[in-house]
C-alpha cells in the first residue's frame, strides 16, 4: 500500500475511509460476447483505477457443465489455440504453464492422466490446477496429493487471489498481458485474460468483484503470460480470439460433458 503524509486537519476516521477506497477498480463497460454449447459464457469487461484501464476477456462456466482438459502439445509437433481445442473437442480454451526455450514444461504437468512433467519446487510456480475425480481444483503445491484420481494438471504462478483477497508482495512495475484462471470455490471458474499490467494491479482488480460478470473470485492463479497469453472461445458468429504470439506447450481446454 502506498504511503501518504498525514494531515492533522482531517479526522482520523475519513483518512481511514479515504484510504481504503482510494484507487478501487471499478467498472467502465461491460459485453456479452455469447454462450457456448454447455451454457458457458463469454464476456468482456473493462476496468478503471486512477484513469488506468484494465481491459479482461473471459469465459465463465460450471464445473458441472464441463470436462476442463490439460491439452499438450509435445515438440516437434506445434499447434494454435482454436486448432488444439477444436481437436480436443474443445468449445473454448486458453494458455497454461511456463516452458523453456526449447518446448520442455516447467512444473507439474498432467494430461489425459499421464505425467508429462513431475512437480517443482520454485517461488513461482506456487500453485497447480488439477482435476481430481473430474472436478477442478486450484491448491498450493505444497497440499497438492497425488494419485491416479488426479487426470489433469498444470503448475504455475504467482498466486493472485486467496480467500478472496489479492496477494501481498505481488510486483508493481512490469506490465503484460496476463492469463488467469479464477474459481469462486462453489464450481464456478473462468478463463481469462487480460490487457498488460502488473501483477499487483491484476490481484487488485480480480479481487475487486468487479472482473467477473455475476460472481466474486475467492481464487486466481497466474498462468504463463506476456506473449504467451492467448484466449479462445468458440462463440458465435464471431468467434473468441485471442491469440499467442508464437507457440506455447500446453492449454487448458473446456470440452462440454453432453
Amino acid at each position: 500500500m502506498r504511503k501518504t503524509a498525514s494531515c492533522p486537519c482531517l479526522w482520523p476516521g475519513l483518512l481511514m475511509v479515504l484510504a481504503c477506497t482510494a484507487g478501487a477498480w471499478e467498472l467502465k463497460s461491460e459485453k456479452s460476447l455469447g454462450t457456448l454449447p454447455g451454457g458457458a459464457t463469454v464476456w468482456q469487461r473493462e476496468l478503471v483505477q486512477n484513469g488506468q484501464s484494465l481491459m479482461l476477456h473471459g469465459v465463465s462456466f460450471r464445473q458441472a457443465d464441463y470436462h476442463l482438459r490439460v491439452v499438450d502439445v509435445a515438440p516437434p509437433a506445434q499447434a494454435k489455440l482454436p486448432a488444439a481445442a477444436a481437436a480436443a473437442g474443445g468449445v473454448a480454451g486458453c494458455n497454461a504453464s511456463y516452458f523453456h526455450e526449447d518446448y520442455r514444461p516447467l512444473g507439474l504437468v498432467i494430461s489425459g492422466g499421464e505425467q508429462i512433467h513431475a512437480l517443482e519446487r520454485a517461488k513461482l510456480l506456487s500453485g497447480i490446477l488439477a482435476v481430481r475425480d473430474e472436478k477442478p481444483e486450484l491448491v498450493r503445491p505444497a497440499a497438492f496429493k497425488p494419485g491416479g484420481s488426479v487426470t489433469e494438471a498444470v503448475q504455475a504462478g504467482p498466486w493472485l487471489v486467496e480467500a478472496a483477497g489479492p496477494v501481498g508482495g505481488l510486483d508493481e512495475t512490469k506490465r503484460a498481458r496476463r492469463t488467469v484462471v479464477a474459481t469462486d470455490g462453489r464450481g464456478r471458474w473462468a478463463l481469462i485474460a487480460t490487457s498488460p499490467a502488473s501483477l499487483s494491479a491484476a490481484a487488485a482488480a480480480l479481487a475487486s468483484g468487479q472482473a467477473i460478470p455475476d460472481w466474486k473470485p475467492a481464487s486466481a492463479l497466474n498462468l504463463d503470460g506476456g506473449s504467451s497469453t492467448a484466449l479462445w472461445a468458440a462463440n458465435q458468429p464471431d468467434p473468441l480470439t485471442i491469440p499467442e504470439l508464437g507457440h506455447v506447450r500446453n492449454f487448458l481446454v473446456i470440452v462440454p460433458k453432453d
